[in-house]
């Protein structure tokens, strides 16, 4: 890995898959949309829930993840990571997918528990913990926990066992979509300790940025008190949508939080505004955010989803473009 390719920290997004009419990857409107959202400030997650990679094919996602590479490279971007998920069902598909992901351009990866066998391995903690030592032994890519119940069965590790998890020289940090900030805290207290950097530091400067184990919620509803929390950035699908304001956001927490009053001030409200922006979306889903693409961004941008994942409703356009249509002229000014 370029040794100017480490995860910066900060916020973050998870890239939707763009789709044909036909539910075929729309390659294009992928690549467009890697590079809307990289001159927005914001990094670059392909294949993650948003993505519907548990959807795609194996050829697909190595696909999706050369052309995401490609449109980073060729627009200025090339020292920028790319975080990939390469989850799958057991730990030798996972681990299978990870280095073929590093093969196209992956410098990163993020891991999901698998959860087809939590009515058995949801008891066995033991199990769970083995699976992503097997993977983070045998990624040739450092590695991010991705602790999300909601997309994992219902299996939520708890901060003992990602503090037990953080300890591996190829694990470089955790997504936490479990909305827990409170266990982001003691995985940022533990991770930010003077013995485990002296522990782990070598390895984290080749990981990230900030040689930081990085501690990251999975929405920017929460972005100024998980900041306030010792989190160090976030990854959030809203920042498909409106990534300037949440960016901003961002700057203005770290801001503020150094002892800068007024960005404070400033750091608050926009996080009222984005605190909202981000239940929207949340009860929009997929293709909520798809068809905000479509409406407000560029037509073809987004795209259907595939099913299981079910077509967008009427109420759902409704929301878009009534509850976010502030937001969206807001992030045009920016």
């Amino acid at each position: 890995m370029s040794a100017s390719r480490v995860w910066a920290g900060g916020p973050s997004v998870p890239l939707v898959t763009a789709m044909n009419t036909d539910e075929s990857i729309n390659y294009d409107a992928l690549a467009k949309q890697t590079v809307r959202l990289a001159k927005a400030g914001m990094g670059i997650v392909l294949l993650g829930t948003n993505g519907e990679a548990s959807h795609l094919s194996n050829e697909e996602r190595k696909k999706a993840t050369v052309v995401v590479r490609k449109a980073l490279d060729d627009n200025g971007f090339k020292d920028e990571p790319l975080l990939v998920g390469t989850g799958s069902g057991s730990a030798e598909t996972t681990i299978t997918v990870t280095k073929e992901a590093a093969e196209a351009g992956a410098t990163h990866s993020i891991v999901i528990t698998p959860g087809y066998f939590a009515f058995a391995m949801g008891r066995d903690r033991k199990a769970i913990k083995d699976f992503f030592i097997k993977v983070f032994d045998n990624s040739p890519i450092p590695v991010m926990i991705y602790n999300f119940p909601g997309a994992a069965a219902g299996i939520d590790l708890n901060s003992d066992e990602i503090i037990e998890l953080s300890n591996h020289p190829n694990c470089f940090g955790v997504k936490l979509t479990c909305g827990n900030i409170g266990k982001g805290h003691r995985i940022s207290v533990y991770t930010q300790s003077e013995e485990f950097l002296q522990k782990r530091g070598s390895a984290l400067k080749t990981q990230t940025a900030t040689g930081q184990f990085q501690v990251l919620p999975g929405f920017s509803e929460s972005t100024l008190p998980a900041l306030v929390s010792r989190h160090t950035g976030c990854i959030t699908g809203t920042g498909n949508a409106i990534p300037k304001t949440i960016k901003k956001l961002w700057e203005k927490s770290v801001a503020g939080l150094k002892g800068d009053a007024d960005a404070l001030a400033e750091a608050l409200k926009l996080q009222d505004r984005v605190a909202q922006a981000d239940w929207t979306i949340v009860k929009a889903g997929i293709p909520g955010t798809k068809y905000f693409l479509d409406h407000y961004v560029e037509k073809g941008l987004g795209g259907p989803a595939r099913l299981p994942i079910g077509a967008i409703t009427e109420d759902v356009k409704q929301l878009i473009e009534v509850d976010l249509k502030e937001a969206w002229e807001f992030e045009q000014t920016l």
